[in-house]
């Protein structure tokens, strides 16, 4: 069995516009949604994807349902996929330069959308439950609203957001989470209000994708120190396409800091390294792919995790993972169908319950 943690579906404006409120709905009509916010950036091809991606009527990629169903369940095999919307990126291209209320509309139309359309029409698909994070009341509600839903499986935030991501302003959002037992999954999604680098703006693409878990660093620093694990010890946090390899010398690092600097973080009831074993979760695409081959078994002997790594394609995207080919020859049977299927039915409980899986 084959479980694809990450594949994107984009409703266009016109597919929204039925589930929004009048007001907004007329908003959307007259004003659009912002301009992508990529401040120069160039991307491959629209939004970085395919160009076998698009529609048989030139629809872009992730809109039109029978080509998803051809490329991911036909022609990769794939058994159950898990949808996050391309949709939730619109409140990073704006870098906040749209009206809130418009962003939670667009967020609660983009749930029912999918709900209504792709959830209903095929079995085999999931769903991420897209919310207006910089409003965490009502990125709450969103989640209370679709958290009971069995094909809603986890909540979908950006690897940049306002503030990091241990900050109290988003804790709301975490304590419905958990709630509902769902996972948190951090995706990228451009540049949400930050710089794409600590270091200042690059000028190549080429920079910007390959820079991508940079980000991640802080992230899992800042939910760590700001004691999101201690206050909501249920928690679980995944990692969607932002590596893994880099997972142990980052936490050798936090806890020899650790040792130093335990005074200033005495709130912290273990240390850094535990909380990085317990709460976290990492998508296999991009695949890490040393020169050569022996490393990424050494690598993966360090991260030390086997069972935190889940399978995805990152299906439309040019540099999506096929399953016949996105694992090393290295990996063993047992390890290959932990990684294809195994960790993610421990990881969501609710996709245990598919009749393929009974099966």
């Amino acid at each position: 069995m084959i479980i694809d943690c990450d594949t994107h579906n984009n409703p266009s404006p016109s597919a929204l516009a039925p589930f929004l409120p009048l007001r907004w709905a007329d908003y959307l009509a007259a004003y659009g949604l912002r301009t992508p916010g990529e401040l120069g950036m160039v991307r491959a091809r629209w939004m970085s994807c395919r160009a076998d991606a698009w529609g048989p009527n030139g629809e872009p990629p992730g809109t039109d349902l029978a080509v998803f169903q051809e490329q991911v369940f036909g022609d990769c095999g794939v058994d159950i996929a898990i949808l996050n919307s391309i949709m939730m990126s619109a409140q990073m291209f704006t870098g906040g330069n749209q009206p809130q209320e418009f962003t939670n509309a667009l967020m609660t139309a983009a749930n029912e959308w999918v709900a209504n359309t792709w959830l209903a029409e095929e079995p085999r698909l999931y769903s991420a439950i897209c919310s207006p994070h910089e409003d965490a009341e009502a990125a709450a509600r969103e989640i209370h609203r679709w958290g009971d839903d069995d094909r809603f499986v986890h909540v979908l935030l950006p690897f940049r957001m306002q503030k990091p991501m241990g900050n109290r302003t988003y804790w709301p959002l975490y304590e419905a989470a958990v709630e509902h037992d769902l996972p948190v999954s951090t995706h990228p999604a451009t540049i949400g209000n930050n710089l794409v680098t600590g270091a200042g703006w690059v000028s190549f693409y080429y920079e910007d994708h390959t820079g991508l878990p940079q980000a991640l660093f802080n992230q899992v620093a800042s939910l760590i120190f700001e004691g999101v694990f201690d206050r909501f010890p249920k928690l679980r946090v995944i990692i969607q396409e932002g590596g893994w390899s880099w997972v142990a010398p980052f936490a050798w690092r936090l806890d020899r800091a650790f040792e130093q600097h335990h005074a200033e973080v005495h709130h912290l009831q273990r240390r850094p390294s535990e909380y990085i074993r317990e709460h976290f979760w990492f998508t296999t695409q991009p695949i890490e792919e040393p020169e050569r081959p022996a490393q990424f078994d050494e690598a993966l002997a360090a991260f030390g995790m086997p069972e935190r790594l889940i399978f995805s394609t990152d299906y439309p995207h040019w540099d999506f993972d096929s399953p016949d080919g996105a694992l090393p020859a290295s990996i063993d049977a047992e390890l290959r169908d932990m990684i294809f299927s195994r960790n993610a039915l421990a990881l969501y409980p609710t996709i245990a319950k598919h009749p393929s899986v009974a099966a």
